[in-house]
């Protein structure tokens, strides 16, 4: 057994809705692929499903007590039994979690390269659409989905994960470090155009745009777009009670119009109806 990592607790309990989420850090040498964890439980009378927005993050989760229904952007749905996981990549679109009791489970924050070397598979194939652990890992995603039903405590879930993850990535392809410089250039605080990126990189915007969308399955302007509304859902979920303009300019649009529109398209919702739809308790997004 490792010693024990940091860790933080987050809880919410209403009378009706109840969570619990204990989170920590990945072994330092995943760090790089790995960006965290968090062991769940929950309990909800008031609502079932769950939005999940579009985002620039890849995402694996290990449903470990009742059955979870996961409807990907493409329209497809998936229902996990207790010790299978699905993944999901980036996403210019909503899905749809629901749960089917109570919930017990590990979720599996990723890189963009830790998620295709969890998949061993190009991240395109995992773009717009959730999957099966077990279509990408066989026996050991449901060997591992096993163990992590078994274990007594967080810290026992995470340390398993890391054993795990070491051996699937000491066996994957290795990830484009171009395209992935790119990409985090497309998710910084103050995203750099892609004709600027290009230029750094030495390669013709066609060039970049054409390597990019091979691998990740978005352009990199469609990349740059979704990092942006990934921050702004991020303020928004830390800061409901700030005003929309205000959230607008910090993550980079030009004005609350604009803001508007990246919503609607993203998400099927105003901004209002999206601040309407927050749970508290830094709960995620309801789908009512």
């Amino acid at each position: 057994m490792s010693a024990l990592r940091p860790s933080t607790v987050r809880q919410f309990d209403d009378g009706v809705d109840r969570w619990s989420i204990v989170s920590a850090p990945a072994a330092k040498p995943l760090s790089s692929l790995v960006n965290g964890y968090g062991s769940y439980t929950e309990k909800t009378q008031s609502f079932a499903a769950r939005r999940e927005l579009a985002s620039t993050c890849g995402v694996l989760i290990f449903a470990l007590d009742e059955p979870l229904s996961i409807v990907g952007a493409d329209g497809v749905e998936i229902v996990l039994k207790a010790g299978e996981a699905f993944v999901g990549g980036a996403a210019d679109a909503t899905s749809i979690s629901r749960a089917l009791g109570p919930q017990r489970g590990l979720h599996v924050f990723l890189s963009a390269a830790g998620l295709a070397g969890i998949c061993n598979a190009p991240l395109a194939e995992i773009a717009n659409r959730v999957a099966p652990l077990s279509a990408f890992r066989g026996a050991d995603a449901r060997e591992l989905g096993a163990r992590l039903g078994e274990a007594r405590t967080a810290e026992e879930q995470f340390d398993l994960a890391d054993q795990a993850f070491t051996r699937w990535f000491a066996d994957s392809r290795s990830f484009d470090k171009t395209v992935q410089w790119a990409m985090a250039q497309f998710c910084d605080a103050e995203p750099a155009a892609v004709a600027d990126v290009a230029r750094e990189i030495g390669w013709s915007r066609k060039h970049l745009t054409q390597r990019f969308t091979t691998l990740t399955g978005h352009s990199p302007q469609t990349y740059r777009r979704l990092a942006r509304f990934a921050r702004f859902t991020a303020r928004l979920m830390r800061r409901p009670g700030d005003s929309l303009a205000e959230l607008a300019a910090e993550t980079g649009y030009y004005d609350q119009s604009h803001l508007s529109r990246d919503v609607q398209a993203l998400s099927a919702m105003t901004p209002g109806e999206l601040r309407a739809s927050l749970l508290p308790g830094l709960g995620g997004f309801r789908e009512d």
